[in-house]
């Protein structure tokens, strides 16, 4: 049971030549933990810097092993939280120091930083296989287009740095979100080309991955603030591809996807990060803490939770006795306890340490009930009604959280819609919904009766203050 970041030679690697990722300070440029001169020839040197890569996303309690890029999510119904550093964001009124934005930001371009770093000592690799070579460029690759994917989608236009440029970041002027897509798309490809099948170890990007990511940005760029439709076909035909390939399906029972015990197994998860025990917790699951209420023998933190609107209007069935917990651990409701509907897919993480802080949980971040829901919006969407296929695509999703199918004869419109609300349901707490009411300019439609202000500002969120440049990295309107 090894994935990318804890196979434990990795792990120590990476802990003595980058363990001081969560002692960095923000400063005005965005840090990285390897330095632009850092030089790699070697396979073992590569693998070591790629662990490192992967690192500050995973690690410190401040990236996808916590619940800041969650929360950064929370303007959607499904997700909310009422601590103190949380409620700005959760009531869209964030602001350019708000916590979470600092540190995800900070997060993001230190793996951006190290994959630059790598990309730019491929021409110096000695006595590398071909294929290895091919992968370590593909991993490299991936994670940095998956980086962009997230900061183009929260703050629209950033700066886009490369090996030769990052050295100079105050004077590199932030790019359109037309260019930052074209590059996110140029990476994906790349990797797509050149990453296998799949890998001894769980957790690492495969070509799987790269073409399920690649056809979700297609998808993206289809609706705001591209908008260029042409994009929805692209998507289709590359969310085929994934389906066609048949090394992925859904899994049988929902609840099963989200047991601890499976999540190197089940044949479901595309890409994901997986926690570790090893090393006291050094990169290990938080999200269970985060995601248990604080009481009634739940003994969480209570940190971020869901909101009685979503669950009320969540179709009963299955997936919703495993998505949320409604009942807590000494049988009390949480209408009954006072509080609001608590997140269930988190629960499980398997062994602890620190206290039970720290676990072997895992976050996903693609799996193939995205890839079948991607092909059905887009299908629909580029052919004008929607297809056999596409009824099939969204009827396998429904099937398995015990709804009824789709009956045929519904409008473009009509099923657009429907596979919107399934994209809710099946994907909720996954850091899905906020994105989709985005491209789908609903972000005001869905909050105007909850979150006194909203306005289409606030589907970017503010840039963090201390980066900005004049006429380099300049805040977002509203802001």
């Amino acid at each position: 049971m090894k994935n990318i970041k804890y196979n434990t030679i990795f792990l120590f690697i990476a802990l003595f030549v980058f363990g001081s990722c969560a002692d960095i300070e923000l400063e005005e440029t965005p840090p990285s933990l390897l330095s632009p001169e850092s030089f790699f020839t070697t396979e073992s040197e590569f693998q070591a810097a790629l662990a490192g890569t992967f690192l500050p996303l995973y690690s410190g309690w401040e990236g996808f092993d916590y619940a800041y890029p969650l929360i950064m999510t929370s303007g959607a119904e499904d997700v909310m939280s009422n601590a103190g550093i949380y409620r700005n964001l959760n009531q869209l009124s964030a602001n350019d120091s708000d916590q979470s934005i600092i540190a995800v930001w900070k997060r993001m371009y230190q793996t951006i930083g190290n994959a630059n770093v790598i990309i730019g000592n491929l021409e110096n690799a000695q006595g590398i296989a071909e294929d290895k070579l091919n992968a370590i460029e593909g991993q490299a690759k991936f994670i940095r287009a998956f980086c962009y994917f997230y900061l183009v989608r929260w703050f629209g236009e950033v700066q886009l740095t490369t090996f030769e440029n990052q050295g100079d970041i105050e004077n590199v002027k932030q790019s359109s979100v037309a260019d930052i897509y074209a590059s996110i798309v140029d990476n994906l490809k790349d990797a797509e080309a050149k990453l296998p099948i799949s890998f001894p170890e769980r957790g690492r990007p495969t070509q799987g991955a790269a073409k399920a990511l690649l056809a979700k940005v297609y998808l993206t760029m289809a609706g705001w603030p591209l908008e260029d439709t042409s994009n929805y076909a692209l998507a289709r035909d590359k969310a085929k591809e994934v389906i066609d390939a048949g090394t992925y399906d859904l899994e049988t029972n929902f609840a099963d996807l989200w047991v601890q015990a499976n999540r190197l197994t089940n044949t479901e998860f595309i890409f994901g990060f997986y926690g570790s025990i090893e090393n006291d917790g050094a990169v290990s699951s938080h999200m269970h803490t985060a995601s248990r209420h604080w009481g009634n023998g739940e003994n969480g933190w209570g940190d971020f939770h869901s909101e009685t609107r979503f669950f009320n209007v969540f179709p009963e069935g299955p997936r919703k006795d495993a998505s949320f917990t409604s009942v807590f651990a000494d049988g009390m409701t949480f209408e009954e306890a006072g509080v609001e509907p608590y997140i269930a897919k988190y629960r499980d993480a398997g062994q602890t340490v620190s206290g039970g802080l720290a676990g072997e949980g895992f976050n996903v971040l693609l799996r193939y009930a995205d890839v079948l829901l991607i092909y059905a919006e887009a299908a629909n969407m580029d052919e004008g009604s929607p297809s056999t296929e596409a009824y099939n695509a969204i009827n396998a999703v429904r099937q398995r959280a015990g709804l009824a199918d789709l009956t045929s004869g519904l409008s473009q419109l009509e099923f657009d819609e429907a596979v919107i609300a399934e994209r809710n349901w099946e994907l909720a707490f996954e850091m899905n919904r906020w994105f989709d009411l985005v491209r789908k300019k609903m972000v005001v439609e869905v909050n105007q009766g909850v979150h006194t202000g909203v306005t289409e500002n606030n589907r970017l969120l503010p840039k963090p203050g201390a980066q900005l440049i004049p006429s380099i990295l300049e805040q977002n309107t509203g802001y």
